[in-house]
């Protein structure tokens, strides 16, 4: 994003940088940056806290009053890192191989049943916050799970979605699962952790059972485009002190 920043001023458009690795920001010199001492991935801030999120967008749009730069400021408040981590590590011992996917479909039943439970309060969410980040798949949410499904029997399915193949679809319905997940919990709970929201979706819901075994399926594939899944950290997110899964690499992780 730095480099882009200096092609896009080349062309006479103003940037502003927001980011959360100074060390590169000072390295790659943008013409405006704001650093922001937050745990990674929270460009906004805080959730459910938009008097915080609209701190963070008005002192990144007041540095574009500078006409020359570079300019680095900081953030004035920080959220602090818990115990050295920027967010939430599964345990070790929950990695998952492809013989614990047992019955498919109960694990497929499970989940649904969830989805459903779930329901009533992602509806209010999305009503009081009259948007929501699911729907980049653009499958219908009942068709998220029966898609994974598919893949946990070790074959890729045909896309239901023209133009796009099955493996970049998965990782979309994934991203859509997980936020689905995400913001139901965070609007009915009003939770603001991120290694709570962790533990919660990756051991206590089935649905990050489901992407377990997933994850555990796509390591074992012969397929290396399926593989990717795993390398671009489309799953659980884990700390590789012990070494990368079996048949992965640590990039992306």
């Amino acid at each position: 994003m730095c480099g882009l920043a200096h092609y896009f001023e080349e062309e006479g458009l103003a940037t502003v940088l927001v980011g959360f690795v100074r060390e590169q920001i000072e390295k790659m010199v943008p013409p405006r940056a704001l650093f922001l001492d937050f745990p990674m991935g929270r460009g906004m801030g805080k959730p459910n806290d938009p008097d915080f999120q609209k701190r963070v967008i008005r002192s990144a749009f007041e540095l574009l009053d500078k006409k020359i730069g570079p300019v680095l400021k900081n953030f004035p408040e920080v959220i602090p890192v818990r115990r050295g981590r920027m967010g939430y590590a599964l345990p070790p011992e929950l990695v998952l191989t492809k013989s614990d996917v047992g019955d498919i479909a109960r694990v497929l039943s499970d989940v649904t049943n969830e989805i459903e439970e779930l329901r009533p309060a992602y509806d209010k969410a999305v009503a009081c916050r009259g948007r929501t980040t699911v729907g980049a798949s653009e499958l219908s949410i009942e068709s998220f799970v029966p898609f994974i499904g598919e893949f946990l029997s070790g074959h890729v399915p045909q896309s239901p979605r023209k133009g796009l193949p099955a493996i970049p679809l998965l990782k979309l319905v994934v991203e859509d699962l997980e936020a689905y997940y995400t913001e139901t919990r965070t609007h009915r709970d009003g939770i603001d952790d991120l290694e709570l929201m962790g533990k919660w979706f990756w051991e206590e819901t089935k649905a990050g059972h489901l992407l377990l075994l997933l994850e555990a399926v796509s390591v074992a594939s012969e397929n290396k485009i399926l593989l990717q899944i795993v390398e671009m950290s489309l799953m659980a997110p884990r700390f590789w002190s012990e070494g990368p899964l079996p048949g992965t690499s640590a990039a992306g992780w």
